[in-house]
């Protein structure tokens, strides 16, 4: 069962924060609309996920194991003028959709929820106010972790050894003459989230080393059949609107409104 405001886990819990202070941590920050978000989470997290994948091992002794391969599938984004590639395993789409979609359908109703979103002052004429009305802040987390036996009785630890968040500004488009406008900024914020992440995966940096067959399941989720993923989990945080959600909006809306003005210029 997942509790309140959080996938998986309850990131509240003072032993997990502790737990969660050594993982490499890595922030992006995005604008879209209310119609946008699972798309834009779709196509940061699939990507990750396909760098975060191994294909399934075929253990000829406890340290000895072969590889099969990948297959890959390109799927085009609904409200985003953008495609990205996913690996093809139904059953990891399904569990990334769920995650996803129950994340989505919190942000739509935290947005019916509230008559009227509460700004303590309107945020500087921008992108934001010139396309649409801000609405909240949301943060979700693609978490890597492996598992650490403890002594009997106590069970298996997690230790996250990576964090991906992406924190979201999510307004709504005030006219219908703005929609293209929007799907083309932030498919092109999209696509740049995601060169990001493809430069910071293919660093040398820390790994869980590849496990004797008696210890995958600490590494590994076995559970599918095309692909074996490193343990990850999707982490949602509680919803925010007022003051915190305005100025997290101009920060994140910083980098289009260059792009907006230089795009005027330019016309």
């Amino acid at each position: 069962m997942l509790s309140e405001g959080t996938y998986g886990r309850d990131v509240s819990n003072p032993y997990i924060s502790d737990s969660r202070m050594n993982a490499r941590n890595h922030q992006f920050q995005l604008t879209v609309d209310e119609h946008q978000v699972r798309d834009a989470v779709s196509t940061v997290f699939h990507t990750i996920l396909l760098h975060r994948s191994v294909p399934k091992m075929h253990y000829t002794s406890e340290i000895n194991f072969q590889l099969g391969s990948i297959g890959v599938e390109e799927i085009d984004c609904n409200t985003l003028n953008l495609s990205y590639v996913r690996v093809n395993s139904p059953k990891l789409v399904s569990c990334m959709h769920e995650e996803i979609d129950a994340f989505v359908q919190c942000v739509r109703h935290s947005i019916e929820s509230v008559s009227a979103p509460r700004f303590y002052s309107p945020p500087p004429v921008s992108l934001l106010t010139h396309y649409g009305t801000p609405l909240l802040n949301a943060k979700i987390d693609l978490e890597f972790y492996q598992k650490k036996k403890r002594s009997w009785p106590l069970s298996d630890y997690e230790i996250p050894w990576e964090i991906w968040q992406m924190q979201l500004g999510v307004v709504r488009i005030k006219e219908r003459e703005y929609w293209e406008r929007m799907r083309e900024e932030v498919a092109d914020s999209v696509s740049e989230i995601v060169l990001k992440a493809c430069s910071l995966i293919s660093r040398p940096q820390y790994m869980p080393q590849m496990p004797a067959r008696s210890e995958v399941t600490s590494i590994f989720d076995t559970s599918y059949l095309e692909c074996q993923p490193y343990l990850f989990r999707v982490v949602r945080h509680p919803l925010h609107s007022g003051q915190n959600t305005e100025s997290t909006l101009m920060t994140i809306g910083a980098s289009a409104v260059k792009k907006m003005l230089r795009d005027t210029f330019l016309s």
